[in-house]
């Protein structure tokens, strides 16, 4: 039975995890401005929550409470992607290119399956995204009563969902000022800096 409360309680939650720009909304961002179709962005970074959601309440966050080292072996593989993807846009921000060029030649150069790869890769291997969507999202509809938990459920993915939309949809009103090699590169800058000094981060706690 749909619980509206409960629906709430999710969907706060899910927006006060989803909304701060992590490894995947920038990268999402920077595929938008690339001009890849909203509704497969929106839907992998939406799909791609709720099935972690999904799997924590289902009981995926126990198994990492009783097994912890399991979930220090996934934040650590984790975290050589973050800094892998890291390196890469480092390279990009320091090179540079010809944007024009770049833009018109973009399905010649990165092809949808390779975006899609690069976006699944950081959305399923990103340590944030397991700490946000397992261990606390999850968490807390796991502890719910069993009635309660798909409305919890539905209630933050609405929250991932809504916020996607708001940010591939949003950042296409942006696509005019990035025709710059300066803006790209300070994007590729952003990019590096926040996948980075997150795998920095995630890697110091782990130690």
């Amino acid at each position: 039975m749909f619980d509206t409360p409960i629906f709430v309680n999710g969907l706060a939650l899910g927006l006060g995890i989803f909304i701060c720009p992590g490894p995947k909304d920038v990268l999402i961002l920077r595929q938008a401005l690339l001009g890849r179709p909203s509704f497969e962005l929106i839907a992998i970074g939406c799909i791609s929550d709720a099935l972690l959601i999904w799997l924590a309440i289902a009981g995926l966050s126990a198994v990492f409470v009783v097994a912890p080292v399991l979930q220090s072996a996934a934040l650590w593989f984790g975290t050589c992607l973050l800094a892998g993807h890291g390196i890469l846009a480092a390279r990009s921000a320091i090179r540079g290119g010809d944007v024009a060029s770049a833009l018109s030649n973009q399905d010649k150069e990165e092809s949808p399956g390779k975006s899609w790869l690069a976006l699944l890769s950081v959305s399923f291997l990103n340590p944030v995204a397991w700490l946000d969507a397992v261990l606390i999202v999850g968490s807390v509809g796991a502890a719910l009563p069993q009635s309660s938990q798909v409305s919890f459920g539905l209630g933050a993915v609405a929250a991932s969902l809504g916020w996607f939309a708001a940010l591939v949809l949003g950042v296409r009103g942006a696509a005019r000022w990035m025709t710059s090699p300066h803006a790209w590169r300070l994007l590729d800058g952003l990019v590096a800096v926040a996948m980075l000094g997150l795998a920095i981060h995630v890697a110091w706690d782990l130690i």
